[in-house]
């Protein structure tokens, strides 16, 4: 049976049960408790949100980082943001949407943070708090099996090619630089981009590595591959190791420092690895750094420190994860 790129159902998360006899309220503080009770006992705020204990989070459903199954937030990236959410007593809240939506839902106060694979840039710095990494992603191109490239691809390989990727991706102002491609295609989503490979509409595909790749094992009968990008100079992330992360308000930062706080937890106890190797991304360099750091100097320091747009006093949140995740 041919798998479905989003086998997840996307019907609305149901409400918590409410807790059944009041000796469990007793006996058992529920996790917003404990998480009030750790902000307290540090003098830290109380965390506003979109929805009031809950944290809704702006995603595309792609796989294997984002979905929804069976009323819960599934993949890697999802994972990682239910864990930091509930350990801050909040409710992880799907909001499922297209990518080219995902910024917009954020800025405008409709999601309290944006993932899946997402990746850093200057432009996108500037209108959104742009969280510590969670992993980093390789750069492959998706391609037919029977496309003439060698073991990577390089730019005389794009030369009088057709080149796609989804609106609102980070590479889109570098493939409209390739010199001498023959067209640039935007979809509105990866499946659309995919489709047009496998029907020989549409050459190269510059999508998510860990979405594709995951779809390739999945359906060998489509007859596609993944071959590694050529790295140049003149481009900042064609060909480049991403910076993965989320995207979030600047307009609440304590939120920000919170999640990041859960993002140091993520590091520091192996979750993050953990949730990478659960859904099949177990190569070891999604855990190391690019050489070259493009966040130094924009909002960034050379230490880490957040620097720009959104540099503010840091609230210390680290009290709330103290325990092993995994």
């Amino acid at each position: 049976m041919a798998k479905d790129l989003k086998s997840a159902s996307t019907s609305m998360i149901t409400r918590r049960c409410a807790l059944l006899g009041i000796g469990i309220a007793l006996t058992a503080p529920t996790i917003l408790g404990r998480a009030r009770i750790a902000r307290a006992s540090n003098s830290l705020p109380e965390l506003k949100t979109v929805t009031p204990g809950k944290l809704t989070i702006a995603m595309n459903g792609d796989m294997p980082m984002t979905s929804v199954k069976d009323g819960q937030i599934i993949g890697s990236d999802g994972e990682m943001i239910s864990l930091i959410a509930k350990e801050l007593g909040l409710e992880p809240e799907p909001a499922l949407m297209d990518w080219s939506a995902t910024i917009e839902s954020v800025r405008g106060g409709r999601a309290d943070v944006m993932l899946g694979n997402m990746g850093w840039t200057m432009q996108r710095s500037q209108v959104l708090a742009l969280t510590d990494p969670i992993y980093y992603t390789g750069k492959f191109t998706l391609m037919r099996k029977d496309a003439p490239v060698g073991d990577r691809l390089t730019l005389e390989d794009m030369k009088g090619r057709s080149l796609g990727t989804v609106t609102g991706f980070t590479i889109v102002p570098e493939l409209k630089k390739v010199p001498e491609a023959k067209e640039i295609k935007l979809y509105d989503t990866t499946d659309a981009c995919v489709r047009d490979i496998r029907a020989g509409r549409l050459d190269y595909g510059f999508l998510d590595t860990p979405t594709v790749g995951y779809m390739v094992q999945q359906n060998p009968d489509w007859d596609l591959k993944l071959i590694p990008t050529e790295s140049y100079p003149q481009f900042k992330v064609l060909g480049q190791k991403q910076i993965t992360l989320m995207g979030m308000n600047p307009q609440n930062l304590d939120l920000f420092d919170a999640v990041n706080a859960g993002i140091a937890w993520l590091w520091r106890t192996g979750a993050n690895a953990h949730f990478l190797k659960k859904y099949g991304m177990d190569n070891p360099d999604y855990l190391v750094p690019s050489t070259n750091n493009p966040r130094v100097g924009v909002d960034r320091d050379e230490k880490g420190q957040i620097i720009g747009a959104w540099a503010h006093e840091v609230k210390d949140f680290s009290g709330v994860f103290t325990r092993n995740p995994i």
